[in-house]
């Protein structure tokens, strides 16, 4: 009983202790790395998923091929890159021409080939493991602007993502324009909505970039978000170059019962949440600006409260008359 009163008192008093002795109860804060692309150049990660059937072929894309003849007797596995010419070169079959068929026609065209090659039974798998390289251009209020080189396949999402203007805290009811030449020589217009290409996974505003598109990126309003305990959680337009402590202050700054020591801030990170612990007393109460660090677009701060917390000195002289008179009645 007298161990369970001890730890009663304890817990009681924790939250008076001076700060420095609270901030060696907490892990050292984390530096965050620095968010967006480099303005020189984009990204040009192969597009995620399998190259539908549709799409079109030409010089520069990468081809995996599985060659199974007769009862798995002989098994053949082949990299494939069409060249210049559009043609690629089958070992023991022939030259075979695929630039400008679909993927699903171009297997077709060398299961042709290659019956003339093997009488037996044969089975034949086609993939593009590394799709071409097509040239975009981008222009508007990104840092990106210019030509850019990426994967035949790559979707306007993509090219979003990584110019930074579509984290989790944009404004999807904005709009981005797209400009692609047609056969005549004249140009296609398209007005596309960040929700359609981002929520609703609607392919024909996602679309498939294609060489010489243009995308014209506006400003996109971006957000970040701040709750817990400050006086006023809610959204908050994204500044570049703002920090943690900005945006606690704009939120009216801690309540009583904030733990500053706690605070996190989540942040999407290659399509997943990371979350990093900041101990923000160390910038706000104790003026360490150099532990300050910048927020990004569709942030997520969060103040948490201290469990035990007591608002005055007279409730805390209270709680402490009764955890003694608790004590001096166990221990009887």
């Amino acid at each position: 009983m007298r161990v369970l009163a001890s730890f009663l008192i304890l817990c009681l008093i924790l939250p008076f202790l001076p700060g420095r002795l609270e901030a060696q109860l907490v892990t050292s804060p984390i530096n965050l790395p620095a968010g967006g692309i480099s303005s020189a150049s984009l990204s040009t990660d192969i597009p995620k998923g399998a190259i539908a059937d549709d799409y079109v072929l030409g010089p520069g894309d990468q081809l995996e091929a599985h060659l199974i003849v007769g009862d798995n007797a002989l098994v053949l596995d082949y990299t494939f890159v069409i060249n210049p010419e559009g043609k690629i070169f089958f070992p023991n079959v022939s030259e075979i021409t695929l630039s400008g068929l679909s993927l699903g026609k171009a297997k077709k065209t060398m299961v042709q080939a290659i019956k003339r090659k093997y009488k037996e039974r044969f089975d034949l798998s086609l993939m593009v493991s590394a799709p071409k390289k097509i040239d975009i251009y981008i222009t508007g209020q990104v840092g990106a602007t210019g030509l850019h080189s990426v994967y035949d396949g790559t979707r306007i999402s993509d090219v979003l993502k990584q110019v930074g203007m579509a984290k989790g805290g944009s404004d999807l009811s904005e709009f981005v324009y797209l400009k692609r030449k047609t056969n005549n020589g004249s140009f296609d217009d398209y007005k596309l909505t960040l929700r359609d290409i981002f929520l609703e996974n609607d392919g024909k505003q996602n679309m498939r970039l294609e060489n010489g598109d243009i995308l014209a990126i506006p400003a996109i309003k971006s957000y970040v978000y701040v709750y817990g305990e400050v006086a006023r959680s809610g959204t908050f337009g994204f500044v570049v170059g703002q920090t943690l402590s900005d945006y606690i202050n704009s939120a009216g700054g801690p309540t009583a019962r904030a733990n500053l020591s706690g605070v996190t801030v989540t942040r999407q990170e290659n399509g997943e949440p990371k979350v990093y612990h900041i101990n923000a007393s160390d910038i706000i109460q104790r003026g360490m600006d150099d532990k300050d660090i910048e927020i990004y677009a569709g942030d997520v701060i969060n103040v948490p409260g201290n469990f035990f917390y007591i608002p005055d000195f007279t409730t805390f002289l209270n709680t402490i008359l009764l955890t003694v008179t608790l004590y001096a009645t166990v221990a009887k």
